[in-house]
């Protein structure tokens, strides 16, 4: 009788355990982006003209390079990595001989030589080495391991335009420059294109986006990809088109089935389109790097922007340089969120974090809102060390998300680290 009671207060135990409560915030406050989208403001048709340009010259800037934009020291700093301990699938640490032989398989000695232009034929993962085994930190420290995979550099949409470096000794992997960085892409991944090629998708008055996420697309019927928000078509005899790889690697335009949820790009700066973009990104999964075909924080805020064409950058650090950026050093938590309200511009500022961003949405009962894609809140463990409370998803929140808990991190928590504000509209 008593096993069976252990037994049974084991299994109660481990339930409980298992059920994932959200933070109070996800419950005080709506996750309906239409309660903060009231008051809306129109791009001015200068500025849509200018994102529009900047948009298009960093899409297609790939095609414009002659050689890598990186230099080979800056190509093979992930080499670091074989210096440290870090760990594997398994949970074992990654050996030395793991390193060398993915490293011999970079072929770094043709760095450089290839330069061809190129294009994604699938949604595809750009890797820091040709390898589709994970690298994680050490997996007992909270904000280390699963799903921080430090061999994912990103995720990158199909019909992205790429510029090939040179290949892996086993020619399986492709190091390529895509708009915003390079990495390792597998070769059957993406499609050799020539000048014709090239001029046949590039018809810039006639480009489409995709405003839905994680949906089919097809070719006379038949299945060809499942498509991320964001993604951009081009326009080919009043038919959506993308670039097919042959059996040699080389790319060729087909025009593949019409879509619905596909639309002329870009769309309207306005409450009924920002309300769909973001019921779309809402309650998605937290993937580092794009992992697992997720998003992380800055690829929320870039996929939530693209549709209206504005040409973020890939990582939070890097979106600095999408606006005006406005630097709160020195200021007190209640000085950053009388900033923010002031002078935020809902939908259309972001707020930097070291290591993380969020796109602002604007005033709840007077506090600011924002909309982000996280990992987790940082706590305090009985034993002193750092943990923490698991998020894991795109959400709508405070700056004090999980204050309510009672091992919360006031010092760690995101307001007191709020670095400073983005104007994207300046």
């Amino acid at each position: 009788m008593l096993l069976k009671y252990v037994l049974l207060n084991m299994l109660f135990v481990g339930i409980l355990n298992a059920i994932v409560y959200d933070p109070k915030d996800l419950s005080d406050y709506s996750q309906d982006p239409k309660n903060y989208t009231k008051n809306i403001k129109p791009l001015e048709i200068e500025l849509k003209k200018k994102l529009y340009k900047e948009f298009m010259t960093s899409y297609f800037s790939p095609w414009k390079i002659t050689k890598m934009p990186i230099t080979k020291k800056n190509a093979t700093w992930g080499e670091n990595y074989s210096k440290m301990k870090v760990y594997g699938e398994n949970y074992r640490l990654i050996s030395a001989k793991w390193f060398d032989k993915v490293i011999k398989l970079s072929n770094m000695d043709e760095f450089d030589t290839l330069r061809q232009k190129a294009i994604t034929v699938r949604n595809a993962d750009l890797r820091l080495f040709p390898s589709t085994k994970p690298i994680f930190k050490d997996y007992k420290k909270a904000g280390e391991g699963y799903p921080f995979d430090y061999n994912q550099n990103s995720s990158v949409n199909i019909n992205s335009p790429l510029f090939i470096s040179h290949y892996s000794k086993d020619k399986a992997w492709a190091f390529v420059s895509t708009s915003f960085a390079s990495g390792w892409m597998i070769t059957q991944d993406i499609a050799i294109v020539d000048e014709d090629v090239i001029e046949k998708f590039k018809n810039e008055d006639k480009y489409f986006v995709a405003i839905k996420d994680d949906f089919a697309i097809y070719k006379s019927g038949i299945f060809k990809d499942y498509i991320k928000l964001g993604t951009i078509f081009p326009l080919r005899n009043k038919k959506l088109a993308m670039v097919i790889r042959d059996n040699t690697g080389k790319g060729y335009i087909s025009r593949i089935d019409n879509n619905d949820k596909i639309v002329p790009f870009p769309i309207k700066f306005n409450k009924t389109n920002l309300n769909n973009i973001i019921n779309e990104l809402i309650d998605k999964p937290y993937g580092w790097g794009g992992y697992l075909g997720n998003r992380d924080c800055s690829l929320l805020t870039k996929d939530a922007l693209t549709p209206f064409a504005f040409p973020m950058k890939r990582n939070s650090y890097a979106q600095l340089k999408n606006g005006k950026y406005i630097s709160f050093e020195g200021k007190s938590n209640e000085q950053k969120k009388q900033y923010i309200k002031n002078y935020g511009v809902p939908f259309l500022s972001l707020i930097y974090i070291k290591g993380h961003i969020a796109l602002y949405l604007g005033v709840k009962n007077n506090e600011p809102i924002i909309f982000h894609n996280m990992w987790g809140v940082k706590t305090i463990e009985n034993n002193g060390k750092s943990g923490r409370f698991i998020v894991g998803k795109s959400v709508i929140s405070t700056l004090e998300i999980g204050k309510e808990l009672k091992n919360f991190d006031t010092s760690k928590n995101i307001l007191t680290k709020v670095k400073g504000i983005v104007i994207l509209s300046q």
